[in-house]
């Protein structure tokens, strides 16, 4: 490939590389290509989904490659009246599952309710029963606060890569991303607004079709794509049962009693509760909502600053980028990440995203070297504070 292009907006960036001809063996190896562009993002422990069937092959090199969980995210087209190619909107697994409509196209045919109704409920059984074919009773993936990676095999109009994101955008995901071996120009503008980021590998002018691009674009089967996501469960199985933790959530490990400060209380008040619980750094919450940490190299640089402390509010020094789990996530996952981003503690979050506990290291690790808490001698290493998220969503079950 001759050399990278980087398209950018405010809020998203598409990264080109330029074009040879049939730049693809065939699915598997665009996505071992597809993979060495998205390697920066391996550290963050995405997931990875696939559009099935042809983005299964690409999707299971790419999460081997970023050693991820692979998941299939299911997405059916809701067919015009009387004109079944003709698609009005889409319906996206998901729990629950996502409707997005077209708004114009919905304005033009004025389908009545009763047939939309009629229409999502056919795909909804249609989706349930390609999921129980394809994965079996294996439970899907929570994408829940988890930085997603969404992969096909190339996109021409983009509808479906395009419902599909619009869905995602409401479960609560992490970082948005859209992974593409090959898609036209006006297809990937229409895609900005709809992720984080995303990443193209060839981008040629004259598009015509995604077979175009491939030496081999065979339908892919359903043994293929039912092998493909068994060999990735498999091998995340292995995973798992490899790491040293055995307890099921972190409701068994976490701390319940955990002392807090509120954004208009001052720093005096939450260094004198560090003091008396001996740690470095507290949640600032408004009420049971958790809204930011402080630590207590937060208040030194503000009162070496010449401040007193009495003076200074928490929410004038407190970090508002927080990284944090859920009281039912798997312990295994929680204690990979802890080590990765160097965590002593986190808080834990029930699913109303209330504050309900704090987890250290050493409460699921008993024999890890534990990171030194945040002090106001300190430096950045060990720092608490880790933004994985962007704001979510409130569209998801809307219209594109």
């Amino acid at each position: 490939m001759a050399g990278i292009l980087h398209v950018i907006s405010d809020v998203f960036a598409v990264k080109v590389h330029a074009v040879k001809p049939h730049p693809f063996r065939d699915r598997r190896d665009a996505g071992r290509q597809l993979a060495a562009a998205l390697a920066f993002l391996r550290s963050s422990r995405p997931v990875v989904l696939a559009l099935p069937r042809g983005g299964v092959p690409v999707a299971y090199e790419v999460a081997i490659a970023l050693d991820a969980p692979l998941d299939l995210l299911l997405a059916r087209k809701i067919p015009a009246p009387g004109f079944s190619e003709f698609g009005i909107g889409a319906v996206v697994d998901g729990d629950p599952p996502i409707r997005v409509l077209n708004r114009a196209a919905v304005e033009r045919l004025q389908p009545s309710t009763e047939y939309l109704e009629a229409e999502v409920q056919r795909q909804l059984a249609e989706i349930a029963r390609r999921r129980l074919a394809y994965c079996g009773e294996r439970a899907p993936i929570s994408v829940i606060g988890r930085n997603v990676i969404l992969v096909d095999d190339g996109a021409a109009t983009g509808g479906t890569m395009k419902a599909a994101l619009r869905a995602l955008a409401g479960m609560r995901t992490g970082k948005l991303v859209f992974a593409l071996p090959v898609a036209p120009s006006d297809t990937l503008s229409s895609l900005q607004a709809e992720a984080d980021e995303g990443i193209c590998l060839v981008v040629p002018p004259g598009f015509r079709a995604v077979s175009q691009y491939y030496d081999d674009f065979a339908q892919t089967g359903d043994d293929e794509v039912t092998a493909l996501l068994a060999a990735a469960a498999s091998r995340e199985l292995v995973g798992v049962a490899a790491m040293e933790n055995v307890m099921k959530t972190l409701a068994q490990a976490m701390t319940h009693d955990v002392s807090i400060v509120g954004p208009h209380d001052n720093v005096q008040r939450a260094a004198l509760i560090m003091s008396d619980w001996d740690v470095g750094v507290l949640p600032v919450c408004d009420g049971q909502r958790l809204i930011g940490m402080i630590t207590e190299r937060d208040i030194a640089l503000q009162t070496a600053a010449g401040r007193t402390a009495e003076e200074i509010r928490v929410a004038d020094v407190m970090t508002d980028e927080v990284e944090w789990c859920f009281e039912d996530q798997d312990t295994a996952e929680v204690l990979q990440r802890m080590k990765e981003l160097q965590l002593s503690r986190i808080p834990v979050l029930d699913r109303d995203m209330r504050l309900v506990g704090m987890v250290a290291l050493k409460d699921l690790a008993p024999t890890e070297d534990v990171p030194a808490e945040p002090s106001a001698a300190g430096d950045e290493e060990g720092k608490e504070i880790v933004r994985l998220r962007r704001p979510q969503s409130d569209q998801a079950d809307g219209w594109f």
